[in-house]
């Protein structure tokens, strides 16, 4: 039986580092044996360098959207890349809630130009700028590959973006149960719970824990009427194929 793998998370945000070890071991109890970090500022890249352990592997890339992501930061990205610290570029992307597009895009270009030259996955982070994104990857870079995190978007979106060699990562924010078995259906998926980001409602805790993917996963699984160890198989494939 392969072990779950949260395709998506950050360990260097503090109400997750703060306790690292006791969400680590209560994530191990329920068969979580695998995280993939995403750091998003130099401080960051520091604590990924600095808090190895077997079971985590991490990514690196200047957000969209957070605050204390940089374009300074660029020049460290190209260090991780050729000191091979990181597998894959992310997240990065498009997001609508600031009001800076132009300055996105360009960040956008550049690291999607470094997964290139470096031959590395991209994890990408998208807030209602999917047509846009979608435009620019096709106009310049259409053999991208890696995943969409935290993908709520619609059966057209879907069928837009799976045309790349792009995979599907889910939360608990979900999107509708037809996207949901379509996706299922189409086998490109990972599994994420953005710990501590997008805490499931249902659930009344102050943040999210790791050990919430479980959650997750248990949530796809009903509403894709498809059996968990099947899931958790075919995201390890997943996950092996792109990131080794």
């Amino acid at each position: 039986m392969n072990n779950l793998i949260d395709a998506h998370c950050h360990l260097a945000e503090e109400r997750i580092a703060s306790n690292l070890q006791n969400e680590i071991e209560e994530a191990n109890k329920v068969g979580i044996s695998h995280f993939f970090s995403s750091a998003l500022c130099q401080k960051e890249f520091e604590w990924h360098q600095n808090n190895a352990f077997p079971g985590m592997k991490w990514c690196a890339g200047i957000h969209p959207y957070y605050d204390e992501s940089a374009e300074n930061d660029f020049k460290t990205l190209i260090k991780l890349c050729d000191e091979k610290q990181i597998i894959a570029i992310g997240e990065i992307g498009l997001d609508k809630r600031k009001n800076n597009f132009e300055w996105q895009k360009k960040m956008l270009l550049q690291q999607l130009d470094l997964a290139k030259n470096y031959d590395l996955p991209v994890v990408f982070h998208n807030v209602r700028q999917y047509y846009e994104m979608h435009k620019i990857l096709k106009n310049n870079f259409p053999k991208v590959r890696g995943f969409l995190h935290a993908f709520n978007a619609s059966q057209e979106i879907f069928e837009k973006f799976k045309k790349y060699d792009l995979g599907f990562s889910l939360n608990a924010k979900t999107p509708k149960d037809e996207v949901i078995f379509a996706i299922i259906k189409h086998g490109f998926y990972f599994f994420e719970t953005d710990a501590p980001y997008m805490r499931p409602r249902e659930l009344n805790e102050d943040f999210n824990h790791l050990k919430n993917l479980v959650w997750n996963v248990k949530q796809i699984s009903q509403k894709s009427n498809t059996n968990m160890e099947i899931l958790k198989e075919r995201q390890f494939k997943n996950y092996c194929d792109m990131f080794g």
